[in-house]
């Protein structure tokens, strides 16, 4: 499986919950496993700069969730303060940040310009949705609260949509196919 299949499902494990008995069976530590064998996995044109950071982030948010896994430890936080669900969330958000800006740099490196604009725009999106919380609970702006909860979920999705689309990519890993083209087209050169 190319690596960025494999951080598009560990994302998709981290994004979905089904809960049974206080536990989520889709179990968010899972997934970061899955994204951080798969950020080890990727070429060396791709997150070489800030590989150890973006491994490190997502070994932190995996290790967190493990933690929060337990609902003795996850319950008492639904009550408290947001800030704090968002302060835990941190780790994952900068994940998404680092990740989009090394997928724009490898993709700027290939001359893949739309890659590279899409992987940029996830990268501001990310940074967005890291900073309005600070904004709607530490400045008061509750009418960006709405905001803030849309654009985190638009955004795993659409990175989990965009690695996958870019999986196949060389630069990222991925070995190129023909799309469109049965394996007789393909074989015969037409």
């Amino acid at each position: 499986m190319a690596p960025l299949s494999l951080v598009a499902s560990g994302l998709l494990l981290v994004a979905l919950v089904a809960p049974v008995g206080g536990y989520d069976v889709l179990a968010d530590w899972a997934g970061w496993a899955l994204v951080v064998v798969a950020l080890r996995r990727l070429p060396g044109a791709t997150a070489t700069r800030q590989r150890p950071l973006l491994v490190g982030l997502a070994v932190a948010a995996g290790l967190l969730a493990a933690l929060l896994w337990f609902p003795v430890l996850h319950e008492p936080l639904v009550d408290v303060d947001p800030a704090v669900a968002w302060a835990l969330s941190l780790p994952a958000l900068l994940v998404s940040v680092l990740l989009a800006h090394e997928l724009a740099a490898a993709a700027a490196s290939a001359h893949d310009r739309s890659a590279r604009r899409r992987w940029q725009l996830a990268r501001t999106v990310a940074v967005l949705v890291a900073v309005l919380p600070v904004l709607v609970y530490g400045a008061g702006l509750d009418r960006l609260e709405p905001l803030a909860f849309v654009l985190a979920d638009l955004l795993i999705l659409a990175v989990i949509v965009m690695l996958l689309v870019d999986a196949r990519r060389p630069w990222a890993g991925g070995t190129p196919r023909d799309f469109g083209r049965s394996p007789a087209d393909a074989a015969g050169g037409s």
